[in-house]
């Protein structure tokens, strides 16, 4: 079993996917905010617009976008690698309340590497614009899909956390 408790760790488990930067690895716990989603957004605006049958339409236009991406938000809890040629998704499988290594394995089969080139804007804001310990994360890409994530600025199973997230919020606070 892979172990994301440790720094190290984490970067055997994107070694296995070949997402390891060179000179620069900034790897953060997060959770997985589907509600800002494209897929989720295009459901709502088909459901305001044509009711039931217009939710279903919808979502079947926010998944046709991008199934690569839109995959993600089948998942809770994912682990974000920012290297110096783009961002690695490794999502987490398990039953728990909050990143737990003990209870949560990586799912090889979802990652996702997304270039810098596929992404219009990276951004970090405070959680509902006042809480500074937890972060909204989204990753805006260039056809206008959306994917946003959550993140503690500590995490208590996370030891690289906080450093991690210092250097993020550093580059990418709004």
């Amino acid at each position: 079993m892979d172990d994301f408790s440790t720094y190290q760790g984490t970067l055997d488990i994107f070694k296995k996917e070949n997402c390891v930067g060179e000179s620069e690895n900034c790897i953060i716990g997060a959770i997985v905010d589907s509600s800002k989603s494209t897929e989720f957004t295009a459901s709502m605006v088909g459901y305001g617009a044509m009711g039931p049958a217009g939710y279903v339409v919808g979502k079947i236009v926010g998944q046709e976008r991008d199934l690569r991406i839109s995959r993600i938000n089948d998942y809770i809890f994912v682990l974000l690698n920012f290297t110096e040629n783009g961002v690695g998704i490794m999502p987490l499988l398990g039953t728990c309340l909050k990143i737990n290594p003990k209870k949560l394995e990586p799912c090889y089969d979802g990652f996702v590497f997304c270039s810098y080139q596929e992404l219009s804007d990276i951004s970090a804001k405070n959680y509902y614009g006042i809480r500074k310990s937890v972060k909204t994360i989204t990753l805006t890409f260039s056809d206008k899909n959306i994917l946003c994530f959550t993140a503690n600025m500590v995490e208590e199973a996370l030891p690289y956390q906080e450093n991690n997230m210092n250097i993020f919020v550093g580059r990418y606070q709004k």
